[in-house]
């Protein structure tokens, strides 16, 4: 059964002169109450984020850090610490002792948060990062993902992804993020990979297929090629560390033509537009992926 709660998060750079972007949108994982599950990972932090997510921004372990709810447009300066070690990439744990809720109200079907200006924010139960429980390895989905280089490698760079059920094209996740000046197109197609990989790694998948445009790329992880530029070693590497990690998930490479590979390419395209990095989930077509069997998971 899931738990409450994910939301859309707005992370501003404390550093904006200075950082690659400005800010970040994305699921964070919002908890009322301290659980013991969660500070396992967290320990006494109550607002966490990965090292992955501080990067971009400039943020470092310690900083003061605006963060805004996206739904009701609530906004917070708070403390951060910068760890691994979480499902999440961006935890918000114990409301109260933060001084963010007023009351939450709990039912079946997830918590719903008072702040003190009066307004409210539903958390429903969802099933990602639902906690230390025993889940079932099922479903198949596809993994697309591209970089855009403009005037490469000298001018900005970005990169998307999306990630959709192979069953019958429901969209999971999408994301795309800006990477600063003077990436090669190869660099920016691996971290266009690495970064929906990532995405893909928390949903509970058997099996996923990975396409996208770059043949180079694509016969690199099927190991046809070598990898001989330095950079895209230390890229390749991580993204077959991440494969490693998950070696119950079954992997296919597939090289795709470009215009079958249009999505990701408009949000890499975007991610240079905006310079923003976003990532968004469809919940309601997560949960009916990774809810258990049996009809325990709960649908929004």
């Amino acid at each position: 059964m899931g738990v409450s709660g994910a939301t859309q998060v707005r992370l501003f750079s404390p550093r904006a002169s200075e950082s690659i972007v400005s800010s970040s949108t994305m699921p964070a994982y919002m908890c009322s109450i301290r659980s013991p599950s969660i500070m396992m990972a967290a320990g006494e932090d109550l607002f966490v984020i990965k090292p992955r997510v501080a990067e971009p921004l400039g943020i470092r372990d310690g900083d003061y850090v605006k963060v805004e709810l996206v739904e009701v447009g609530e906004v917070f300066t708070l403390k951060v610490a910068v760890k691994e070690g979480m499902n999440s990439d961006v935890l918000i744990h114990d409301m109260f002792s933060l001084d963010i809720a007023e009351q939450v109200a709990m039912d079946g079907s997830g918590e719903t948060v008072t702040f003190h200006s009066g307004s409210q924010l539903r958390l429903p139960r969802q099933e990602m990062w639902a906690g230390m429980r025993m889940v079932e390895k099922k479903g198949s989905a596809i993994l697309h993902f591209d970089g855009a280089s403009r005037n490469n490698p000298n001018g900005p760079a970005g990169y998307g992804f999306h990630i959709k059920r192979e069953d019958n094209g429901d969209d999971l996740i999408r994301g795309y993020g800006y990477a600063g000046m003077n990436r090669t197109s190869n660099e920016i197609e691996y971290t266009g990979l690495l970064e929906g990989l990532t995405w893909a790694c928390q949903l509970d998948l058997n099996n996923l297929t990975i396409k996208g445009d770059s043949e180079l790329i694509i016969r690199q992880m099927t190991g046809q090629y070598q990898v001989r530029e330095p950079r895209l070693q230390v890229l390749h590497a991580k993204v077959q560390t991440l494969l490693d990690m998950h070696n119950d998930l079954r992997c296919h490479f597939q090289h795709i033509p470009r215009k079958g590979n249009k999505i990701a390419d408009f949000l890499a395209n975007l991610a240079i537009d905006t310079r923003e990095n976003v990532v968004a989930c469809n919940w309601n077509h997560v949960n009916n992926l990774m809810a258990p069997r049996g009809g325990d998971g709960f649908v929004f």
